[in-house]
């Protein structure tokens, strides 16, 4: 049986290059899987990605650290009076302190899902804004809400290559977290090289694939952030991950591999 291998792009509705990137590569069947800001969403940015659903994966990109909430709430634990969110810092260190309410987690998750599915997006797997979802103290509740809104897949942040701090405390917190995973179906594990600032998009693609292909893991996530340019004070390579994804051929790359694209609602 071949692995598979789900290329989903993060971040639709964040800007409106990133949109743009999102939406061309969807038209040249370049990606299969995307998730979606709810907050950042506008009708006519779910209008602009809803018809690709035959083709692509759709989920949501569950956000409580940027942003406006979309809870309506006016007291909650989880933003300011103006209900802008608290940054990941803050957030995680009211989740450290016990200050966060799990009626607001799951009254703004809620609401970020249905907010979508009233704009017609079948949501299929969920992952969140800076790996939220697995932030011990608050991982729980946010796999908790998912759980009860009916969300069957979930990103697993286990990445496959720990190279810099950034990405030994992912993997710390998902060792911390791991087990709030077990109700959903998810990706054995989680390629984030695109984000690392020494990665040679020419030449360390390869490499990583033959490492893939002589793995154990049979569901491989590569976490993409393509756009058409670059964010002011972002460590994302977005514009060299859109360039690459447009051009690459992933028949060739992944030729005798035995790995195939897939999509998450697969998994």
């Amino acid at each position: 049986m071949k692995k598979r291998l789900l290329l989903n792009t993060d971040d639709y509705g964040w800007d409106l290059d990133a949109n743009a990137a999102i939406i061309d590569l969807l038209q040249s069947d370049s990606i299969h899987n995307v998730t979606l800001l709810a907050n950042y969403c506008d009708s006519d940015v779910l209008r602009a990605i809803s018809p690709f659903q035959d083709r692509a994966s759709l989920g949501i990109h569950v956000c409580l650290n940027s942003g406006q909430a979309l809870s309506g709430s006016t007291r909650s634990t989880l933003h300011d009076a103006c209900g802008n969110f608290y940054d990941s810092k803050t957030l995680f260190q009211r989740a450290f302190f016990g200050e966060l309410n799990y009626s607001d987690v799951l009254l703004e998750i809620k609401s970020q899902y249905y907010y979508l599915s009233d704009h017609g997006i079948d949501i299929t797997h969920a992952d969140s804004h800076q790996h939220i979802h697995q932030y011990p103290f608050l991982s729980g509740m946010i796999t908790q809400a998912l759980h009860e809104i009916g969300v069957k897949n979930i990103r697993r942040c286990r990445p496959l290559e720990v190279k810099n701090i950034r990405r030994y405390l992912i993997y710390f917190f998902y060792q911390c977290t791991k087990n709030n995973l077990n109700k959903f179906n998810s990706p054995d594990v989680l390629v984030t090289d695109f984000t690392h600032s020494g990665f040679s998009f020419s030449t360390d693609v390869q490499p990583i694939l033959k490492k893939l292909s002589l793995s154990h893991y049979s569901t491989i996530e590569w976490m993409c952030h393509p756009a058409r340019e670059d964010k002011a004070g972002s460590y994302l390579q977005r514009k060299k991950e859109y360039d690459f994804l447009k051009k690459c051929d992933w028949d060739i790359l992944l030729n005798g591999t035995g790995i195939e694209r897939s999509q998450y609602r697969y998994i």
